[in-house]
């Protein structure tokens, strides 16, 4: 069988050491040019500390909510903290950095062995990898403090359990699905996609009555992988469900399951409209900002759509029309809950999927193509490793951070501070917090139900003591409400880098320029 001729040769394990290698370095290099902290890694390693200082898993003490989504995300963290002796923020996150470089590097290995298993031919083999590990999202999110490289690691493990596993196939399958769940609750949706492709399509020499079998069995493994997760969270905040999830989807309004479906078969059409979620897809972070080039957007739009409809094209092997209808679920889900643009730490999963898709596709343009494609990946992950570099130093650490610490050193204890961007904000500052939609905040879930979402609205319910808000946000409450900002709140200080940031020659300054300014603003007294 191939997948034992992988096992035993000593070339195939030397490749997948080179790739893990290659991938290891390219992650490293990335958070060592751009030393990066994602807002919403702050929000989840907030919980870490309070579990590791003795505080409970909790965003607030003594407030058992959960918020956060991943529970690697928060417990690796926490892990960081303790083994660097609750000593360094610093040193637990870059702790952290090699920690996800090496999921990082390890989804890429399983990919190769996977491609190889496949027998796709070397050369597209090769490609498959270096788009896989040039993918600036992907080596951006793996690093940066999120849980994508888990992700991806689990994703890769799940694809070759499914397609190139020669023993104990259902016991695989299950694993990487129960590692899928421990790195996000929606990883239940990469499952049933790939899940429902294997059902559709049959891949390999099983039947679908077998493959029914083989998965019902993974579906025992999984349950029993996810559970002892699944009862302590019950048994700790109440509920399963993070709040995070509760909040998004507060604030989202009612979704259906024909909704999905709608949005699913409505993808090749919204592909063309450009009013999909694939616009994403390929594109770098923060992308709809503004300051990428034009042309960009068209061709990372037709790669994404064509590796979402391979499996509606005739004479493509079983294996690839799996992973493309995967992938194509995947984007519909996003395009639909999320919304049109979702976050793109959302998007590698399917990227990756969507790549192995194009890599097998069966036309002789596969190669060429390949070499063009990574030539626009690698440009793409230098020109974003340039623009996340000053986005860190200028806009996360010289403006977000400045504004949560000027808060800590002015606020008062019990003083609460209304934002939408919770993460250096909430870290630096150390404030009760009303974010909208409220992840950190049941008040403000609660205050819509009763109010409803506008902002100036919850601000009159909540009354909280701060807020900070970019000019736009300002302006709207002001519109909405203008003795909101004149008479109930006094505007304390302006942090702005704006000019710095408009000096810059660097891509995707539009993202950069979007938390480039906050007001801050705090509550007065009201005489009757």
């Amino acid at each position: 069988m191939i997948q034992e001729e992988i096992k035993t040769t000593p070339r195939a394990w030397f490749s997948m050491l080179g790739v893990f290698l290659l991938a290891f370095v390219i992650a490293m290099a990335f958070a060592g040019a751009t030393d990066r902290a994602w807002e919403d890694y702050l929000i989840t390693y907030r919980s870490s500390k309070n579990l590791v200082d003795g505080h409970g898993l909790v965003f607030n003490h003594g407030e058992r909510v959960h918020t956060f989504t991943s529970p690697l995300g928060v417990l690796l963290p926490a892990l960081c903290h303790l083994l660097t002796f609750r000593g360094s923020d610093a040193a637990a996150l870059w702790l952290f950095h090699v920690f996800g470089a090496f999921a990082f590097a390890g989804a890429a290995a399983l990919m190769l062995r996977t491609a190889s298993s496949l027998r796709l031919p070397p050369a597209i083999t090769g490609l498959l990898v270096l788009w896989l590990v040039t993918d600036a999202k992907s080596v951006d999110f793996s690093i940066n403090g999120m849980e994508t490289g888990f992700l991806l690691l689990f994703t890769s493990h799940l694809v070759w359990a499914l397609f190139a596993c020669g023993s104990r196939q259902a016991l695989q399958i299950g694993l990487a699905c129960g590692g899928l769940m421990w790195t996000r609750p929606d990883g239940v949706i990469y499952i049933v996609a790939l899940g429902l492709g294997v059902l559709l399509f049959a891949p390999g020499e099983k039947s679908r009555r077998e493959w029914l079998r083989t998965l019902g069995i993974a579906a025992v493994v999984c349950t029993l992988v996810y559970l002892p997760w699944f009862a302590w969270a019950w048994s700790y905040y109440g509920t399963s469900v993070p709040h995070t999830i509760t909040a998004k989807a507060n604030a989202v309004g009612a979704t259906t399951l024909w909704g999905a479906v709608k949005t699913w078969l409505m993808l090749p059409v919204s592909m063309f409209r450009g009013v999909g979620s694939l616009d994403g897809l390929f594109m770098p972070s923060g992308w709809f900002y503004g300051g990428w080039p034009a042309w960009l957007l068209p061709v990372t739009r037709f790669i994404g759509g064509l590796a979402c409809l391979v499996w509606m094209l005739p004479l493509q092997r079983a294996e690839v029309r799996v992973v493309s209808f995967a992938a194509s679920i995947l984007m519909a889900y996003l395009g639909y809950f999320p919304g049109l643009n979702p976050a793109p730490w959302y998007l590698p999963g399917p990227a990756w999927i969507a790549l192995l898709a194009l890599a097998g596709m069966k036309s002789r343009l596969v190669v060429p193509f390949g070499i063009v494609w990574l030539a626009l990946n690698t440009w793409q992950l230098v020109e974003f490793t340039r623009t996340s570099a000053v986005e860190q130093k200028l806009v996360d650490d010289g403006n977000r951070r400045v504004v949560g610490e000027w808060l800590k050193a002015n606020a008062k204890p019990g003083d609460t501070l209304f934002m939408e961007c919770l993460g250096y904000l909430g870290y630096f500052s150390g404030l009760k917090t009303y974010d909208f939609p409220g992840m950190s905040s049941p008040e403000i879930v609660q205050a819509s139900k009763n109010v409803g979402l506008e902002w100036h609205r919850l601000i009159g319910e909540l009354k909280p003591t701060w807020l900070a808000l970019r000019p736009l946000e300002a302006a709207k409450l002001m519109k909405a409400d203008p003795a909101l900002l004149t008479r109930d709140y006094r505007e304390m200080r302006i942090f702005d880098v704006s000019a710095e940031v408009e000096r810059l020659d660097v891509r995707g300054q539009g993202l950069l320029a979007f938390d480039s300014i906050f007001i801050v603003f705090q509550r007065q007294e009201v005489t009757p």
